[in-house]
């Protein structure tokens, strides 16, 4: 069965412009290489180069952010859903113009 991976738009390119893919892993760091193993140049996009998932990329397990869990290490299982969600930035400023 496997897990399902939700792709945000920003990476779709790499995807070939799918929004959710399927891929093979018993952690969540084991379902991200193997979508780099998929999709060369995957990791890349959630990695910074100590191979560690910078602030401004949020992934999640079935809704619980990685963060709150064991990270990388978290356990997952067939069936369950991981999103890969880079944060967003900008917007009004507030000010008047």
């Amino acid at each position: 069965m496997g897990v399902s991976v939700y792709i945000p738009s920003p990476f779709r390119r790499l995807t070939a412009q799918h929004d959710y893919v399927e891929v093979e892993g018993s952690t969540v760091g084991e379902v991200l290489d193997a979508l780099e193993r998929q999709y060369p140049g995957f990791g890349d996009l959630v990695y910074d180069r100590n191979r560690k998932v910078p602030a401004h990329i949020n992934i999640y397990l079935n809704n619980l952010e990685i963060h709150d869990l064991d990270g990388v290490a978290t356990k997952v299982s067939d069936g369950d859903q991981v999103a890969v969600l880079p944060a967003l930035a900008g917007g009004a400023d507030g000010g008047t113009r």
